[in-house]
């Protein structure tokens, strides 16, 4: 077995980033090789890339859960790719800007934005692709779905302009973030990885206190991010606990009275309710 392919210290890990290195196991290497077989690859991927990483992974094994797993009835969804990645992208590497012409809400057009692309994110909840840009005009962070620019021109900036640019969209970035303090109950110290995981998608430092044996967990998070936090911290329940802002502490506290309200009523009030809604239906005109 590689001697990386069980690697859950996070101490290791965590020294590893620092260096540059990354390791990945087998089983992500033969997903990625799965994945590099999806039509999507080649739209998204440059073709160097993509003949790149199909020659690094041709002697992996072949991942198949065709055989496995049976994909039922669902909506039609979008390509998890867009044509405007790429020239985006390249945008972004190359410190240039662009004129964008997109529409906006209640049907109207935006003409002719100038704006300087930092960031590509991918929305998982709403199958989306964003670009995060600043608006100079403004002084402002904006987002834009792809699937709603219609034009976009690449526009060179001087490299002068490119560092105020930076300097702007890194103070009101930074103006954005706020930290969580997350402590993990001592009981649960043995599930630490499992916890680190779940907020993986967060900046985040431990820090460990050695005479109580509590792991504490500082994310840096947008004030965006604040809900899907708490969601994390309600799919993680009892193992761990919000230390440093009573506003979230309160927000957890009624979530966790209204399930218990919800459990602790009767099997009589459950089907009073359930005829109730069906009479309210039937009496609603089609």
């Amino acid at each position: 077995m590689n001697l990386f392919e069980k690697m859950f210290n996070y101490q290791m890990m965590t020294r590893l980033n620092e260096t540059g290195l990354f390791t990945w196991t087998s089983q992500e290497r033969a997903w990625l090789r799965m994945m590099m077989k999806h039509e999507a690859a080649r739209e998204a991927l440059h073709p160097d890339t993509w003949a790149k990483l199909n020659n690094m992974l041709q002697d992996e094994q072949h991942l198949d859960v065709q055989e496995d797993l049976t994909e039922k009835a669902k909506s039609e969804e979008r390509s998890v790719s867009h044509p405007l990645l790429r020239p985006l992208r390249q945008m972004i590497l190359q410190g240039q800007g662009f004129q964008m012409t997109g529409r906006i809400r209640h049907g109207r057009t935006s003409q002719e934005q100038f704006g300087f692309p930092y960031k590509l994110e991918y929305s998982m909840v709403k199958k989306e692709w964003y670009v995060l840009w600043y608006a100079p005009h403004f002084a402002r962070l904006m987002s834009t779905k792809l699937h709603s620019i219609t034009k976009l021109e690449p526009r060179s900036v001087k490299p002068e302009a490119a560092a105020r640019y930076k300097a702007s969209i890194a103070l009101l970035t930074e103006k954005r973030k706020t930290t969580i303090t997350v402590e993990v109950l001592p009981a649960f110290n043995a599930e630490l990885s499992r916890i680190l995981y779940a907020f993986s998608c967060f900046e985040r430092q431990v820090e460990y206190n050695e005479e109580n044996h509590v792991y504490r967990i500082v994310l840096t998070v947008t004030r965006s991010e604040v809900d899907y936090v708490l969601s994390k911290m309600r799919f993680l329940g009892k193992r761990v606990r919000i230390t440093d802002s009573a506003a979230l502490r309160e927000r957890m506290s009624e979530t966790a009275a209204k399930v218990l309200a919800r459990y602790a009523r009767s099997e009589s009030t459950y089907v009073e309710e359930a005829a109730a809604a069906q009479a309210d239906n039937h009496s609603k005109p089609i």
